[in-house]
């Protein structure tokens, strides 16, 4: 009986729709753009309220640290993938922050805003930035994305600068990739370029 009453209320918002066009427009389109907000991705972060213990200890020889600080509340379900010399090292999506530990070298980090419906129509954007990674050196990647359909990517050479974007971010683990890409996980290097 109370399915039944909730049907008649469905299909009496349904007709009231389809009398009024201006109005159905209205409701497919919000339906879409509800399906598309979803932010399809094969990849998958788990957040936690802190960072994991020892992130900004001394580091271990001969390595640095990279990184990447997302501190804004836009497009808070479009994922963007990191990789460093083509290595999968993570992902921001929200306010959200990871690091990892880089070989001294140079290191290329690769971005591609977009989920897997703009990466398939070919509307993601991929960025990408250098640097020379030095033992004991931290380094901090800002992807802004405030202007929401795009990411600039920018070194953040003050420390101040960094970790005030930290606090307003949680830090995310990346724990799901599609087959056949390799996470780094936590405590191995990411290679320097050869």
């Amino acid at each position: 009986m109370r399915f039944e009453r909730q049907e008649k209320q469905a299909c009496g918002i349904v007709d009231i729709a389809m009398k009024n066009r201006f109005l159905g427009f209205a409701l497919m389109t919000m339906g879409l753009a509800g399906v598309l907000a979803s932010a399809c991705t094969r990849y998958e972060i788990a957040p936690r309220d802190t960072a994991p213990p020892r992130t900004f200890d001394a580091l271990p020889p001969n390595v640095g640290q990279i990184c990447v600080v997302r501190p804004h509340n836009v497009a808070l379900l479009v994922p963007a993938v990191v990789r460093d010399n083509r290595q999968l090292v993570g992902m921001t999506k929200g306010p959200s922050w990871f690091c990892w530990l880089a070989e001294p070298g140079i290191h290329k980090i690769m971005t591609r805003y977009g989920d897997d419906i703009d990466e398939s129509l070919g509307t993601d954007e991929i960025t990408d930035a250098a640097i020379l990674v030095e033992a004991g050196g931290r380094y901090y990647l800002h992807h802004d994305v405030s202007k929401i359909l795009t990411i600039s990517v920018r070194w953040i050479l003050d420390t101040a600068e960094a970790n005030a974007m930290i606090a307003e971010c949680e830090w995310v683990d990346l724990v799901d990739a599609p087959p056949g890409e390799r996470i780094l996980l936590r405590g191995e290097v990411a290679r320097a370029a050869r």
